[in-house]
């Protein structure tokens, strides 16, 4: 499977995630237990879309910002 193809399935899930979260917490409340590990759940998966794909986000803003000038 390609990076982008990666990519879009991580979003995917942390879409999911959110809604998931959500959802939870507000029929749970904030400080419940599944609303927590919701919450830790949606963490790690941010976590990891960082680590492996925050680097091209970098690399499309300096790109452009050093197009402004032109």
């Amino acid at each position: 499977m390609n990076d982008v193809l990666l990519e879009l399935l991580l979003l995917k899930n942390i879409a999911q995630m959110k809604n998931k979260l959500l959802i939870v917490a507000n029929s749970t409340g904030i400080n419940s237990n599944q609303t927590i590990k919701y919450s830790q759940e949606l963490d790690n998966l941010l976590n990891l879309h960082m680590k492996h794909f925050s680097h091209k986000e970098k690399n499309v803003l300096i790109s452009a910002s050093t197009n402004i000038g032109n």
